[in-house]
C-alpha cells in the first residue's frame, strides 16, 4: 500500500506527506497511518459477522470524518462497494425526515423560547418578575439542550421511566434552590417528552440486519451516548473503535511529525499577526491545506480576516454567533431607533447603514444635531431647527414599531420596516443576513411556522394571564423591548457557518476535530494558561452530583478528552504552538500542557522561534513644521479666545480661525468640567438678575440658588432624566460652591458698603474696534461702583478652574489676554477687572475662602497695550506673514489643531 495521498483534505496531491528527519524519502502522514490500522480493524468486524463491505455501517463522531473515512477505503481497495460511513444524525436523516411537533426541542432557540416560555408560565405563574422570567427562559433551553443527547440516546418508549429514575437524584435538598430544582426538573421533563431526529435510529427501519449486517462505532475524545446506546442495541453485530486508540508504528509517526515550532508572542495582536504569518508561510512551501485551531474565537477571527485579505480561500467549520454579524448589527440598529428612548446616535446609525436616504441628507441631519446638542430623538421631533432635515417617512417607520403587539404580527411588521428602509435586499444578499432572516421567520409566510407552535403551545399555559403568557400566543403582546430581547436570543442561540467556494486553503476547526483528519500543517495559536486549559470548566449549571447522576461528562472526564486531543494536536506534521506573554498589561503564562513539551527544557528556548513576518525597512520622514500664510483668509471679527489663539501658536490661529475648522462636538458626551461651568454662569446670571441690589438675606439667597441650580440643570439636559447620570458629581458638590460663593457676595458686599459695586449686567455681549479691526465678546458680569469720576464699571470674569491656575493668569499683566480684551470692549476710561474663582475647597493651607476674588490691578495698562499688540499682529497676517506652529508649552497639549501641524512628526 502506497503512502495515502487522498488522506488529507482535497487539493494538495503532497500533502499526506512529510518529510523524513534525513529529508532522503517522504514519510507517510500520521492520519494515513491510523486510518490504516483502523481499515484493517473494521475488515475484522465484518469478517466477525460475516458482513459484506455494502452491509457494513461505520459511524464516525463528526460528519467531517465521513469522507476521510470513505477516502482511506478507496486507498485500501480500489474496487467493490465501500461501507457506509455516517454520522448519527446523516443516518437518522437518510431514513426519515423528521418534523419536530409543538413541544418538542428543536435546537432551534426561535421556536425553542417559545416552548420554554410557556412551560415557565405553566409551572411558575406570578412568580418570577419579566427580568427573572426572560434569563430562566435561556437558562432552560440550555440545560433542556445538554439533556437532549442523554435522552435521545434512550428508546422512545423508556424515556419516561428514564427521567422518573432521575429526578429525585438531581432535585437539591436546600430549600434555598428552589429556582435551581424548577430548571433542572423542567429540563427534565422537557427532555424526556420530546422527539429527536434520531428516533428513527431505534425503530424498524435501522433494526439490525435491515439495513446493515454489521455496525462498527468510531469513538472520538468523548463518548457519545447515543452512539455507545446503538452499539449496545445491535449487540454481538457492533464493533466499538477509539480512534485515537487505534494501535500505529510509533516509529513511522514520530519521523513523519518532527518537533513543532513554539511561538512566544507578546499581546493578541502580535499573536494574531504571528499566528496568520505562519499559515501563510506554510502555504508558501506548499504545505496545503493548513488546519487553524480555534482556542479562542476573538483571536481565531481576526486571523482568519487577515487570511482573506491576503486572498486565502478559508473554510470555518466552527462557525461564530450569528448575532456577531454584520446582518445582525443592521437589524438591531432598526430596533435601537424605534425606541420610544433613542438617542440620537441610534437613528444615525440606522441612517448610515440604510440605503433609503440620501447620503447628503444624513450627513446634514448629523451637522444640525450636532450644533444643536440634541442627543435624544425625541428632541430631534420637536426641534425646529432639526425639522427640516429630517428623512422623509422615518419618524413614522419608527413609531409604528413602537406599539406592542403579538409574535407574528412583529415579524410581519419588522420585515416591512426593513423592506421600508432598504436594509431587506442588502440582507438577502449577504449569507448571514439570509440566514438570520429564515432564523427569524422574516421571509413571506415564515412567520406562521411560529403561529402555529404558539396556538399548540395555548393550551399549555390555561389560565395565564395576557402579560405572561408565552411570546407569539395568541392575545399575547409583546413590548418593543421584549420583542427586541426575544431576537437577540435567537440571534444568540444561532451559528453563521460561512460558506467557502472551491478547495479551502486553510481550514478552521476545534483541537478535537484534528483526530483522523490529514492536514499537511497545523497552526495552534491561543495556547495561553487562559485559553487552554488543562482543565476546562464543564458547561452549564448543573453540580457534580447532577453532573454523575445524569451521567453528564464530569470535570475530569472533560480533562482527559481534552488531554487526549492536546496529544492528537501534537501528532500533526508541521505544528505552530503560538501564545501570548501578555494581555491587557496583565502577564499571561502560556499553558500547562505548552510547559511540560518533552522537547523544551525551557521556555527561553522557545521564545527564540523564528517569526515568520517579513521584516519591512521604513525610513522614516520627518515632516517640517508648515508655515502657512493666508492674508487673504481673515476673520471678520475677534474674540478674546481667538487672539489668544494667536499668541499662543500662529498655526492654531490659521486652522481655528482663518480656515474655521473645528471638531465635531460629541451627542452622546457625558457633561464635564465645562458643561459645569456653563451651567454655574446660567444660574448665577439669574440669580442676580432677579436679585438686583436686594439683599434679603442668607436663607432667602440660599433658597433662590437652590431653585435657579434645578431649573436651570433641567433646561439644559443636564439631570439624570435626560443626561445621564454624568452631572450627579457636579451637583454633589454644589452645596459646597453655593455656600462658598454666598459667604463671599456676602463679604463682598459689606466691605464695599452701599458706595461699593452693584450688580448691574450679567453676560453682556459687547462689540469695539481696536484700529480696523471689530472685537466682539460676552462678559459674565458687570458691577458699577461709585468713584470721584463717577461710576465706573468693575468686569468679573467667573472661574471655576484649580485656584493656582486662576492666579498664574494676573501675575503677568501684558500676559493676561482675557481681562484686557474684555477691558478694551468697554469705552470707559477707568475701570476695574477681576477673576471670580469659584470653587468647592479652600486654598492653600485652609488659609483662603472657596471663592475668591483675583483681580489685576494693571488692566488699564494692559488694555492698551492690547489694542496696540492687537492691531500689530492683525496688520501682520493680513499682509500674509508666515503662521509658523510653535509646538511650546501645555498648548499642545490639547490643541483641535495637532493633527494638522503634525507635531509628532517634526524633525
Amino acid at each position: 500500500m502506497t503512502p495515502a495521498s487522498l488522506f488529507p483534505e482535497p487539493g494538495d496531491a503532497a500533502a499526506g506527506l512529510s518529510v523524513s528527519a534525513s529529508g532522503a524519502q517522504p514519510a507517510p502522514h500520521p492520519a494515513s497511518l491510523r486510518w490504516d490500522a483502523v481499515i484493517a480493524r473494521i475488515e475484522t468486524a465484518m469478517a466477525r459477522c460475516q458482513a459484506e463491505a455494502d452491509r457494513t455501517l461505520v459511524l464516525v463522531p463528526y460528519a467531517q470524518l465521513m469522507e476521510a473515512g470513505r477516502r482511506a477505503w478507496a486507498q485500501a481497495h480500489p474496487s467493490g462497494f465501500p461501507p457506509r460511513f455516517e454520522s448519527s444524525r446523516n443516518w437518522a436523516t437518510s431514513l426519515q425526515p423528521f418534523l419536530p411537533g409543538p413541544t418538542d426541542l428543536s435546537m432551534d432557540m426561535a421556536r425553542d423560547s417559545l416552548v420554554a416560555a410557556a412551560f415557565m408560565d405553566r409551572v411558575a405563574q406570578g412568580r418570577t418578575d419579566a427580568s427573572l422570567r426572560s434569563v430562566m427562559v435561556a437558562r432552560l433551553v440550555e440545560a433542556t439542550r445538554q439533556l437532549a443527547p442523554l435522552a435521545a440516546a434512550v428508546p422512545p418508549e423508556q424515556r419516561l421511566a428514564w427521567a422518573e429514575r432521575l429526578r429525585e437524584a438531581i432535585t437539591p435538598a436546600q430549600q434555598a434552590l428552589q429556582w435551581e430544582a424548577l430548571l433542572a426538573t423542567l429540563a427534565l421533563a422537557w427532555a424526556s417528552t420530546s422527539a429527536y431526529a434520531t428516533d428513527v435510529l431505534w425503530g424498524p427501519l435501522a433494526a439490525p440486519g435491515t439495513g446493515a449486517d454489521a455496525l462498527v462505532l468510531l469513538q472520538g475524545f468523548q463518548q457519545d451516548p447515543l452512539a455507545s446506546a446503538l452499539a449496545n442495541h445491535w449487540g454481538a453485530r457492533a464493533t466499538v473503535l477509539a480512534l485515537h486508540e487505534v494501535a500505529t508504528d510509533a516509529a513511522a509517526v514520530s519521523v513523519a511529525v518532527g518537533p513543532p515550532r513554539l511561538h512566544a508572542c507578546g499581546d493578541a495582536e502580535d499573536e494574531a499577526q504571528r499566528a496568520a504569518a505562519c499559515v501563510i508561510e506554510r502555504i508558501n512551501a506548499g504545505h496545503a491545506p493548513v488546519a487553524l485551531v480555534a482556542n479562542d474565537r476573538l483571536l481565531t477571527r481576526r486571523v482568519s480576516a487577515m487570511l482573506h485579505h491576503a486572498g486565502l480561500t478559508v473554510r470555518d467549520e466552527t462557525g461564530w454567533k450569528l448575532s456577531t454579524t454584520h446582518a445582525a448589527a443592521q437589524l438591531m440598529s432598526l430596533l435601537r431607533a424605534a425606541d420610544a428612548r433613542a438617542r440620537m446616535d441610534d437613528v444615525l446609525d440606522l441612517l448610515k447603514q440604510a440605503p433609503a436616504w440620501p447620503e447628503k441628507q444624513v450627513q446634514l441631519l448629523e451637522q444640525l444635531a450636532r450644533d444643536a446638542g440634541v442627543s435624544l430623538w425625541r428632541a430631534a421631533l420637536r426641534s425646529p431647527r432639526l425639522a427640516p432635515a429630517l428623512p422623509e417617512g422615518l419618524p413614522t417607520l419608527l413609531e409604528g414599531l413602537q406599539p406592542a403587539r403579538a409574535l407574528v404580527p412583529w415579524l410581519t411588521d419588522l420585515a416591512a420596516a426593513l423592506l421600508a428602509c432598504g436594509l431587506w435586499e442588502r440582507l438577502q444578499g449577504d449569507p448571514a443576513g439570509q440566514q438570520m432572516l429564515q432564523a427569524l421567520r422574516l421571509g413571506d409566510g415564515a412567520a406562521q411556522e411560529l403561529g402555529l407552535v404558539s396556538e399548540a403551545l395555548s393550551g399549555t399555559t390555561t389560565g395565564t394571564t395576557p402579560a405572561a403568557r408565552a411570546p407569539g400566543r395568541s392575545g399575547a403582546r409583546l413590548s418593543l423591548a421584549a420583542f427586541t430581547a426575544w431576537v437577540r436570543d435567537v440571534l444568540e442561540g444561532a451559528s453563521f457557518m460561512p460558506r467557502s467556494e472551491g478547495e479551502a486553503a486553510v481550514v478552521i476547526l476545534p483541537m478535537a476535530q484534528l483526530l483522523g483528519r490529514g492536514f499537511a500543517a497545523t497552526v495552534v495559536p491561543g495556547c495561553d494558561e487562559s485559553h487552554l486549559n488543562p482543565s476546562p470548566e464543564p458547561p452549564g449549571l448543573w453540580t457534580t452530583a447532577q453532573r454523575e447522576a445524569l451521567g453528564l461528562p464530569t470535570r475530569e472526564a472533560l480533562a482527559e478528552a481534552a488531554a487526549q486531543a492536546w496529544q492528537a494536536v501534537l501528532a500533526m506534521p508541521r505544528l505552530d504552538v503560538l501564545w501570548r506573554t501578555q494581555e491587557r498589561g496583565e502577564t499571561v503564562l502560556p499553558s500547562a500542557w505548552v510547559q511540560a513539551l518533552p522537547p523544551i527544557e525551557s521556555l527561553a528556548e522557545a521564545e527564540g522561534a523564528a517569526d515568520p513576518r517579513v521584516a519591512r525597512p521604513l525610513d522614516p520622514l520627518p515632516q517640517p513644521r508648515p508655515q502657512p500664510s493666508a492674508g487673504d483668509v481673515l476673520p471678520e471679527s475677534l474674540s478674546a479666545s481667538a487672539y489668544q489663539d494667536l499668541r499662543d501658536c500662529p498655526y492654531r490661529f490659521f486652522a481655528l480661525r482663518q480656515l474655521r475648522l473645528a471638531e465635531a462636538p460629541e451627542l452622546e458626551a457625558e457633561p464635564d468640567q465645562r458643561d459645569m461651568g456653563n451651567w454655574l454662569h446660567a444660574v448665577l446670571r439669574a440669580f442676580h438678575e432677579q436679585r438686583g441690589d436686594a439683599r434679603p438675606g442668607l436663607a432667602a439667597d440660599r433658597d433662590a440658588l437652590d431653585r435657579l441650580a434645578d431649573s436651570t440643570a433641567d433646561a439644559m439636559g443636564l439631570n439624570a432624566g435626560e443626561g445621564g447620570a454624568g452631572f450627579l458629581p457636579y451637583q454633589a458638590v454644589w452645596p459646597a460652591l453655593r455656600d462658598g460663593y454666598l459667604d463671599w457676595l456676602a463679604g463682598f458686599e459689606a466691605a464695599e458698603g452701599r458706595a461699593g459695586p452693584r450688580f448691574d449686567r450679567a453676560e453682556a455681549a459687547l462689540t469695539a474696534q481696536a484700529g480696523p479691526w471689530k472685537l466682539y465678546g460676552k462678559l459674565d458680569r458687570i458691577d458699577r461702583q461709585d468713584s470721584p469720576e463717577g461710576a465706573i464699571p468693575f468686569v468679573i470674569d467667573y472661574k471655576t478652574e484649580g485656584r493656582p491656575g486662576t492666579r498664574e493668569r494676573v501675575k503677568e499683566p501684558l500676559e493676561d489676554t482675557q481681562l484686557a480684551f474684555y477691558a478694551a470692549l468697554l469705552p470707559d476710561e477707568n475701570l476695574r477687572a477681576a477673576y471670580l474663582s469659584i470653587t468647592d475647597k479652600r486654598g492653600d493651607a485652609a488659609r483662603e475662602a472657596p471663592t475668591l476674588l483675583v483681580e489685576q490691578p494693571e488692566v488699564l495698562m494692559a488694555r492698551e497695550r492690547l489694542r496696540e499688540g492687537l492691531a500689530h499682529d492683525m496688520a501682520r497676517v493680513a499682509a500674509g506673514q508666515p503662521m509658523p506652529a510653535l509646538g511650546e508649552g501645555r498648548v499642545c497639549d490639547f490643541c483641535a489643531a495637532r493633527g494638522l501641524c503634525r507635531k509628532d512628526f517634526w524633525t
